[in-house]
């Protein structure tokens, strides 16, 4: 007799075929996490008889190009970094090999001869290296002065620190950035700690190189620039103060060290998702909509892996604390030199007279707003009552490339050309010093920001430091945390995304009606709004400031952190 082999139900089967795609998921797991331990010891560790190698490449005064595997390379550069007299000395610059600026060096030379010559146990490795991952670190605005002052506070902390400079400058050497960075930042570094390392990908991380599905390009581009960093010097510390965090789990699993962020933007954020919902709800804007909220939940995923995490405003802390929820993250204010600004007046050698003159201190992008501001501009001329109180429009700001410089010109032709402003009322001024710059803050009387949602805004900060009136955009970091206490005017805009709903709930009016009625401002009010704002600008922004907070909500946590580890280590062993 047969027996009849029943069938189980649907259900049983799609359990078990649940289960069998769940077991290869664990295998495949096990698998990938075994190759990346391995992957991780040999990123961090030079190759066998690397010792040997380089001091025989020193003595035959021999250094070529491939003295190493190239992903080996990182690992011996990391090596030379910690037992160098001077860690700047081995740049990668123009793709020089490891050992060719020792060529100039004897002492440099006879230095590291020595450490290679002693045991393992007793070479010196006691330093660390810090990594900042910034690959526009020449570009000279509010994003370079926090990389910057960073770095300061950093090596100052911790003597036995080095700065390793993540770049895609490739144009400049380490030492034109350093001495644009005190030309515009009036910052000291301690250059022989701080080390350049530049990469060969930053293209593919640039909006530029994606016309289309712009966000997952990005996403890629910065994953291959992350990659390329650590394999050309791995770090012990990852610090990332650009805002590229899809590469985190790459240096979490290859390099297993901790991860700092100090955010001044969301990459996505709940704005862009309900700036849609404005939109008509065609079929491409849904589409969009779930583009956007799947690459939403890849961005949430990114924050597992962050140690330390901090922001620029309230405004960027409140949206990253949404998108991040498994994180504490903390604001840090930029810092802005504030007492620098306040202290250069008493120090000026001339008398410093203000001007009935409004400055736009921003780096020259098409998102600062310029072509609002000259329009808005036009038009308070053509209406107001009040002509000879018109305040002279002055454009400063940095061109770091050929495309500003003809964004700049365009200005100009819109300016005193389509909108035939009186040659006499506007001006453009590119590339100051700062100290020119500081001149100006103090000669003016007003300070226009027009960028929507400018996360934080240390131009704003400037205008109050300065003792300006501060003409702002009412969004995001001028709004919340900066033009407080009254001391300034708030303005919107129709091309605002969100200009119906914040019009409707803070009743603001455009820039136009804003000049129209500072300009009936006595010098009494002037007066007192100017030192109301130096006094907030001194509480909140200085560079003091920013020290402390950085030691205290980075630095010491990271010290935290790593005994943390230390002890969790020991108990295992």
């Amino acid at each position: 007799m047969i027996k009849r082999i029943n069938n189980p139900p649907t259900h049983q089967i799609m359990v078990n075929l649940l289960n069998i795609a769940l077991l290869q998921c664990a295998i495949s797991a096990a698998i990938v996490y075994l190759r990346l331990q391995s992957v991780n010891r040999a990123l961090m560790t030079p190759p066998a008889g690397w010792k040997k190698k380089l001091l025989k490449a020193i003595s035959a005064g021999k250094d070529r190009k491939r003295l190493f595997y190239s992903w080996k390379v990182g690992a011996v550069r990391r090596q030379l970094l910690l037992i160098a007299e001077k860690a700047s000395s081995f740049s990668n610059y123009g793709g020089v090999p490891l050992l060719s600026q020792l060529a100039g060096d004897d002492k440099e030379k006879e230095n590291i001869v020595s450490q290679l010559n002693k045991p393992e146990n007793e070479t010196r490795m006691h330093k660390k290296l810090f990594g900042f991952f910034h690959p526009f670190c020449n570009a000279g605005g509010g994003g370079e002065k926090v990389l910057w002052k960073a770095v300061e506070t950093t090596l100052r902390f911790d003597p036995h620190t080095i700065a390793v400079i993540y770049t895609g400058d490739n144009d400049v050497t380490g030492e034109q950035i350093l001495q644009s960075v005190k030309n515009r930042f009036d910052y000291d570094l301690d250059t022989d700690r701080i080390v350049f390392i530049y990469l060969s990908q930053r293209k593919r991380a640039e909006s530029e190189t994606w016309p289309h599905f712009t966000l997952v390009g990005q996403l890629f581009g910065s994953i291959i620039l992350t990659i390329e960093a650590i394999l050309k010097c791995p770090p012990d510390i990852w610090c990332d103060t650009m805002g590229y965090p899809f590469g985190y789990p790459w240096v979490w699993h290859l390099l297993r060290v901790p991860i700092v962020t100090y955010t001044h933007y969301p990459v996505m954020s709940s704005d862009m998702l309900n700036k849609l919902s404005h939109e008509k709800q065609t079929l491409k804007v849904l589409v969009k909509r779930a583009y956007w909220k799947i690459f939403m939940m890849y961005y949430s995923h990114m924050g597992s892996f962050v140690s330390v995490a901090s922001t620029n405003s309230s405004w960027t802390n409140d949206h990253i604390s949404l998108i991040w929820t498994q994180l504490r993250t903390h604001v840090i204010y930029p810092p802005c030199s504030t007492e620098k600004l306040v202290a250069f007046e008493k120090e000026s050698k001339t008398p410093l007279v203000r001007k009935n003159q409004a400055i736009v201190l921003c780096q020259f992008r098409p998102e600062k707003r310029h072509k609002l501001i000259i329009r808005e501009y036009a038009t308070y001329l053509e209406n107001t009552s009040n002509i000879e109180e018109a305040p002279k429009l002055v454009f400063i700001g940095s061109t770091r490339s050929d495309a500003d410089r003809q964004y700049v010109q365009e200005l100009k032709d819109m300016a005193l050309i389509d909108k035939k402003i009186p040659e006499n009322l506007f001006e453009i001024m590119t590339d100051l010093p700062y100290d020119e710059i500081k001149r100006m803050l103090w000669t003016s009387t007003y300070g226009i920001n027009a960028m929507w949602n400018e996360h934080f805004g240390i131009a704003v900060v400037e205008y109050i430091a300065g003792g300006l009136i501060p003409i702002v955009h009412g969004s995001a970091g001028p709004l919340f945390d900066i033009v407080i206490d009254n001391v300034g005017f708030f303005f919107l805009d129709p091309s605002d995304p969100d200009f119906k709903d914040r019009k409707a709930l803070l009743g603001f009016g455009s820039l136009h009606e804003a000049l129209e009625e500072v300009s009936y401002l006595t010098e009494q009010d002037k007066k007192k709004l100017s030192d109301i704002a130096i006094r907030i600008a001194l509480t909140k922004f200085s560079d003091k400031r920013f020290d402390e907070r950085w030691i205290d909500h980075v630095l010491i946590k990271l010290e935290k952190l790593k005994k943390k580890r230390h002890s969790a280590s020991k108990k295992k062993a």
